[in-house]
């Protein structure tokens, strides 16, 4: 484990979640996405102590638990730590079984590989909210802005030195290669969010799940390829909409016609990206549905 500079006093800690870092006054720190629960985060204690750092706040750039789950651990190591996140990340954080119910529709079962982060050992409580614009923690300015579209609690942080921070808003170019399919909660929120990111004065950006860093530059290239995939994926279930068709038909075309492999929990996943974007149409006035023999039949209205 290493704590690598970015510029000034803003760091990361690359992982299978990248983890900010941010030296505040007094040699206390801010984290950004602790990780999952687990012995990354007495590493992350003992790295930052050998650089005269003491976590002081952690803010959770959203709801999902590879992101905020170590904020317990690390709460449970130092109980002066304040955790931090947007209220509707809050209400899944403070509530874990939450997230797990959503992502099916009901209540989950043992099948759902994440049901062990609800576990009562790695239940995590947010201390205070943050909303969007300006805050000052230790006499640090930082920027909160709102990245919802992913999960309805996305926030981004940008630090004074100019480093913005994005959580999962966009996965590295590796990944977005094999996995297109992006899980949204919104997909018109998401793709103003994803625009936003062209109006943000920052000079690099880190993603929660990528080995490189990204100038402001290499952004737009990140942007334009975010918006294409989720674009792609409107139009091929806006083609299988021109037949009456149900949502699980939609999703098994999708899986078959890209060649998408999933786990229970990814099928999951994908299903509920096919839902925002069904949502989505439905908002734009160009879809309706009838109930036939059981079943909710989508199509698109005619022109």
């Amino acid at each position: 484990m290493k704590l690598i500079n970015i510029k000034g006093d803003t760091y990361y800690i690359k992982g299978g979640t990248n983890t900010g870092v941010i030296r505040l006054d007094n040699n206390n720190c801010l984290i950004i996405d602790p990780g999952r629960y687990g012995i990354k985060q007495r590493k992350m204690i003992e790295l930052l102590k050998e650089n005269n750092m003491v976590i002081k706040y952690i803010i959770n750039t959203h709801e999902h638990g590879d992101h905020y789950e170590g904020s317990s651990n690390l709460k449970k190591l130092n109980n002066n730590i304040q955790i931090l996140s947007s209220s509707e990340a809050k209400i899944f954080i403070d509530n874990p079984n939450k997230f797990a119910d959503y992502t099916v529709g009901g209540k989950a079962n043992k099948f759902l590989k994440f049901k062990e982060s609800s576990e009562e050992s790695h239940a995590t409580k947010v201390d205070d909210i943050i909303e969007e614009g300006k805050i000052v923690l230790n006499n640090r300015k930082f920027e909160i802005i709102k990245l919802s579209g992913h999960t309805e609690g996305s926030i981004g942080i940008l630090t004074d030195d100019k480093i913005l921070f994005v959580g999962d808003l966009f996965v590295g170019s590796q990944m977005l290669k094999k996995f297109d399919l992006l899980l949204l909660y919104d997909v018109k929120e998401y793709l103003n969010s994803v625009n936003k990111i062209k109006d943000i004065d920052f000079e690099y950006m880190v993603l929660g799940h990528d080995k490189e860093i990204y100038s402001k530059i290499d952004s737009q290239g990140i942007i334009n390829n975010h918006i294409s995939a989720v674009n792609n994926y409107v139009n091929q279930v806006k083609d299988l909409l021109k037949s009456p068709i149900t949502i699980d038909n939609i999703l098994k075309n999708i899986i078959i016609n890209n060649n998408l492999s999933c786990n229970y929990t990814e099928y999951h996943y994908f299903r509920s990206s096919i839902v925002s974007i069904i949502s989505y149409l439905c908002d734009l006035n160009q879809i309706d549905y009838s109930i036939e023999l059981g079943e909710v039949l989508y199509y698109s209205k005619k022109e």
